[in-house]
C-alpha cells in the first residue's frame, strides 16, 4: 500500500487504504496485501464489518476479540464520521469535499 496513493484511485478506496496503513503503523495490524485490496475496494462498508475483516485478515476471531473490534470500529467512525460509508455518497472529510467518481 504505502503512504502515497495514486491519483487514479477512487476517493473511498484511497481513504480506506490510508486507514489500513494507519492501523498497521499504530497497532501492528499489517494485513496481507490481497486482504487490504479486497477491503479497500468495497462499495459499501460499515465500521463493524471493516473491523471484522481486518481482524480476520490477521487470523483473529472477531467474536472473541471484542476489545479490538470496538477499537478498530471507533477509529473507522472517527475517520469517516459515520457508522457506514458508501462509494456513491463518500465525502472526503479531510478536504470537506464530495468527489465524483465514475
Amino acid at each position: 500500500m504505502g503512504n502515497k496513493q495514486d491519483a487514479e484511485i477512487p476517493p473511498m478506496e484511497r481513504e480506506l487504504n490510508y486507514l489500513l496503513d494507519d492501523l498497521c503503523v499504530r497497532w501492528g495490524f499489517c494485513i496481507p496485501p490481497l486482504n487490504a485490496e479486497s477491503i479497500s475496494k468495497e462499495v459499501s462498508i460499515s465500521a463493524c464489518d471493516f473491523a471484522s475483516l481486518v481482524l480476520e485478515a490477521e487470523g483473529m476471531n472477531p467474536l472473541s476479540e471484542k476489545k479490538w473490534q470496538k477499537r478498530i470500529s471507533n477509529v473507522f467512525k472517527d475517520r469517516f464520521g459515520a457508522e457506514k460509508i458508501h462509494k456513491s455518497s463518500f465525502t472526503d472529510r479531510v478536504r470537506d469535499i464530495k468527489e465524483i467518481w465514475q
